[in-house]
């Protein structure tokens, strides 16, 4: 681990535990206990099982709560001490795995699954740990579904599937339709590094949909399978032809796993979606504390006020500087100063006098109504007076109207909150990294003209704008002072269904009323202050006609008795508010802390995940353009770079015949853009493996020219591969091109080379077939012999094209271009024709090999095959065929390929002559 400028920085050559590790003693110096909380979690936060909801919860109660004590771990000390003889509790420990650097793939089962049937007969599949491996079918035989098999053994999803829209999407479809107990089974053969230890992992996917994995002793299969889960293990044309299409960020995350980092880039975003500011700001309603905050703020201003000014009326002096328990022992002595009230306050706290208790002694002392009615005509202005606040005055109402007017413009804008919803949903599909055409809207698969990502966030913009018009206006509402006029309210309007402040509250409080409504509100405030200063008026002379008729004695005490009750209050709600202060403050220094943290850990992983994949990126830049120009892509020079800080991977063409950094999408034809993506695929996967030490390659190929797939195959088996490899991945490649099965024939004979082909049909059973083994065989004569001939037929006709393929290839017979280039190999009669054409022509020059009873057994058998099949199947009678027939068709197949055989000993096993004119 390294520090530059006190920058934290991911050590490459360490497991990701370790820098995990690393990285929490790093955040710990921010904060140690939220560090300590947050490093637990990364678990969670890694499998994205987390609610960021309890997380930032979590947190709080963490800052809320005073930090714990060591006496847990004092207590454990001391037992340890007290008995220092005890004896240690002795476990078994199971024995160990193997320390394992890396897994080979050396073999395939597969029953049940999408479209390999194989009841009771799992499709098994050998494959060469140090050999390139290769695996040929036709179309529709099963091929992706070996592919799909092995994906889904240790992904455990296939997307591709589960992505289908929900009418089209059936659990069942991962089950061979056909397979009668609706069971998958799925075994991979692994061979681990350096010791060459075989484990046989086994997934079971039940009628249900339920997964089950297993694997014996000492060997952990979740654990294992977790460890192949890479993203480079499985390549196929879709996936490198969308990553040349992806958006940057897409690109930068797929990149990631490629380069090993993909737990880095998970646990990033995470820690990025902990700190983002308006879902944390959202959680933690941090507009409405900062509001309830700054109105206890005022009240605490304005209480403090009137208790300064009421002390001075009741004491006589300023109150100054003296605490609130003095204070109120002075309000104590001059309230029993006074004669008749003595009896009632002398020797009691000033907050526990009962003022009502005052009002009697003054009415017995002096009695009378009007004394009363004085002593309530003070409180009553006093009231008044107190929730008739300043705030706001004329100029601060008219600002309610302008926020409101910004408001409506910003509304007028939108289309709503059920809008927002949908651009927020439609924003979160497209950067989830799953959605690859960023043209393509997730709602109605329609194709936008632009960018939907620009699109949704000029949107998502406006409704920013919304967001910010009406905080802006709830802030106005709040920190004016309109709350606090709901009082005043209740006091000058009797009627409730006038009393407009009180009707406006939820809305305005929340930001949401319109400009009418608030221009409503501030003439309101107006004719409200208006009737208060009328109250007060008419309170004000009754109070000075009574003032007028009583002694000047009564008129001063019942005077000094209202202020204390005010006092009283003031004091009571004054205490109440400065607990309230504290607890927004102590909440919102909480927050802050935790804001805090969380924007310093994201951003220090951040910068270290980008370090890291930056420094791999620079690694696999040479290798990348290495393997690029290896293709033989003359005058183009690729290049990739990563914006500073950021997960984006930007793609470009450093050089194009003469032009420099243009774009590789716009520039590039098809075949180019996916050499771009499979040259970077290789060298990262070449670099960067991990514990899987194999990658799937399916049909790959498929959108290159017939030299360029040469050129992509001797990248792969000079340089990138084993054996040619050493260091490099076992490379297993699935293709239904006939060009490609050619060239895997070739380099079958080097013996670095495994190719295998495949034949079958969903509905009954795919087979593999290697050399002289030929299972499809087999299995059509038994379903023959049982009579089911309508399954049978299909296994003849593949049977048929692979040995006349075959043969045609070991004798090196000549045929027309429009065969060698056909896919589909439905062309029996042709192959025929094509072998009897090179019979008589070698006949003719004299140099044929064959024995004269050859040359009459292949004119028998081929009577057999075309009349007994060849001409039903061409006609499309299939009707016609018997299961005794077919049987014999089969055999005159055999017999046919005999015919062009011979003994190179008495006794030795027969062997195909070099071509028709060399025995060998």
């Amino acid at each position: 681990m390294t520090a530059r400028e006190g920058a934290f920085e991911f050590d490459e050559n360490a497991s990701l535990d370790e820098n995990l590790s690393a990285f929490g003693s790093h955040i710990s110096q921010l904060d140690a206990a939220l560090a300590a909380d947050l490093c637990d979690r990364f678990p969670i936060l890694l499998d994205g099982k987390y609610k960021a909801e309890e997380i930032w919860d979590r947190l709080l109660d963490i800052c809320v709560t005073p930090p714990a004590t060591e006496a847990a771990a004092t207590a454990h000390e001391q037992t340890a001490a007290a008995n220092p003889n005890a004896p240690a509790v002795v476990q078994s420990l199971p024995t160990p795995p193997p320390t394992v650097t890396g897994w080979l793939l050396e073999g395939v089962l597969i029953e049940g699954f999408r479209g390999v049937n194989n009841e009771g007969q799992p499709l098994e599949l050998k494959l060469h740990p140090t050999k390139v491996n290769s695996i040929s079918a036709v179309n529709g035989v099963g091929k992706s579904s070996v592919y799909d098999a092995v994906r889904y053994a240790i992904t455990g999803k296939l997307p591709w599937l589960d992505d289908l829209p929900a009418t089209e999407r059936d659990k069942d479809y991962y089950q061979n339709r056909f397979h009668s107990t609706g069971q998958s089974t799925i075994k991979l053969q692994l061979v681990a590094e350096p010791g060459s230890e075989k484990c046989e992992i086994t997934v079971i996917r039940n009628s249900l949909g339920q997964r089950a994995v297993s694997a014996p002793t000492p060997w952990d299969a979740t654990a294992i399978l977790a460890g192949l889960n890479r993203e480079f293990v499985f390549l196929d044309g879709p996936t490198f032809q969308k990553f040349i299409e992806a958006a940057p960020l897409a690109r930068g995350r797929t990149f990631s796993g490629l380069l090993g980092l993909s737990a880095y880039s998970d646990l990033r975003q995470a820690l990025a979606g902990l700190a983002n500011t308006r879902a944390f700001n959202s959680h933690f309603g941090i507009t409405a504390h900062t509001q309830a905050k700054t109105r206890e703020e005022r009240a605490v201003g304005e209480l403090s006020r009137a208790i300064a000014n009421d002390y001075e009326t009741l004491v006589g002096t300023a109150i100054g500087t003296l605490d609130a328990t003095t204070a109120k022992e002075k309000c104590n002595e001059a309230l029993t100063q006074i004669a008749p009230l003595k009896p009632v306050c002398q020797g009691k706290a000033f907050d526990t006098i009962n003022i009502d208790a005052c009002i009697e002694a003054i009415k017995d002392a002096e009695g009378g109504p009007k004394r009363e009615r004085l002593g309530a005509c003070i409180r009553e202005r006093g009231s008044l007076a107190k929730v008739n606040h300043d705030a706001p005055d004329t100029a601060r109402a008219e600002l309610l109207v302008t926020r409101a007017a910004e408001r409506a413009e910003a509304l007028e804008r939108t289309a709503g909150d059920l809008m927002l919803q949908l651009y927020q949903a439609g924003t979160n599909v497209i950067e989830s990294g799953q959605w690859e055409d960023t043209h393509l809207c997730p709602l109605c698969d329609g194709k936008a003209p632009r960018s939907l990502k620009e699109h949704l966030a000029f949107r998502l913009f406006e409704f920013e704008a919304l967001d910010k018009a009406t905080a802006f206006l709830a802030a106005e509402w709040n920190e004016a002072g309109w709350t606090e006029l709901i009082q005043l309210e209740a006091v000058v309007e009797t009627v409730p269904e006038k009393r407009l402040f009180a009707g406006h509250q939820a809305r305005a409080g929340s930001g949401t009323i319109t400009q009418a409504e608030a221009e409503t509100l501030v003439q309101y405030l107006a004719t409200l202050r208006s009737k208060a200063t009328e109250l007060d008026e008419q309170l004000e002379r009754e109070q000075a006609q009574f003032e007028r008729e009583l002694p000047p004695s009564s008129v001063e005490v019942t005077k000094k008795v209202e202020t204390a009750r005010r006092l009283q209050e003031n004091w009571s709600k004054l205490d109440l508010s400065q607990k309230a202060l504290v607890a927004e403050q102590a909440r919102e220094d909480c927050v802050d802390r935790i804001r805090s943290f969380l924007k310093g850990t994201s951003s220090a992983f951040a910068t270290a995940e980008a370090g890291m994949s930056s420094a791999r990126l620079a690694a696999v830049e040479p290798i990348f353009k290495s393997y690029f120009k290896k293709m033989s892509f003359y005058g183009v020079e690729p290049a990739v770079s990563k914006k500073v800080n950021s997960e984006e991977l930007r793609i470009n063409l450093a050089q194009f015949y003469g032009l420099t950094n243009v774009s590789p999408q716009a520039l590039l034809s098809e075949s180019f853009r996916n050499a771009f993506a499979i040259s970077l695929y290789l060298a990262a996967a070449s670099l960067y493996g991990g514990l899987p030490k194999f990658i799937v390659l399916d049909d790959v190929t498929s959108s290159f020219d017939a030299g360029h797939q040469n050129f992509l195959v001797e990248l792969i088996r000079t340089t990138f591969a084993r054996p040619g490899n050493a260091a490099g991945p076992q490379v297993i490649l699935l293709s239904h091109d006939t060009m490609l099965e050619k060239l895997f024939n070739k380099h079958t004979g080097t013996g670095t080379w495994w190719h295998q082909r495949i034949e079958g049909s969903p509905q009954v059973a795919v087979l593999p077939q290697a050399g002289a083994v030929n299972k499809v065989r087999d299995r059509t004569i038994s379903m023959l012999q049982a009579g089911q001939v309508d399954f049978a037929k299909e296994g003849v006709r593949q049977y048929l094209e692979y040995r006349l393929s075959d043969l045609i290839s070991k004798l090196r017979i000549p045929v027309p271009v429009d065969i060698a280039f056909n896919d589909d190999k439905h062309l029996s009669h042709e192959f025929l024709k094509a072998i009897e054409a090179a019979v008589k022509l070698h006949k003719a020059a004299n140099i044929l090999t064959l024995a004269s009873a050859q040359e009459v057994g292949l004119n028998t058998n081929m009577i057999t095959i075309v009349g007994n099949f060849l001409s039903h199947w061409g006609t499309g009678q299939t009707a016609a065929f018997s299961g005794p027939s077919l049987l014999g068709v089969m055999q005159a197949i055999d017999d046919y390929c005999d015919c062009f055989t011979f003994e190179p000993a008495p006794g030795a096993p027969r062997r195909y002559y070099k071509t028709l004119s060399q025995q060998q």
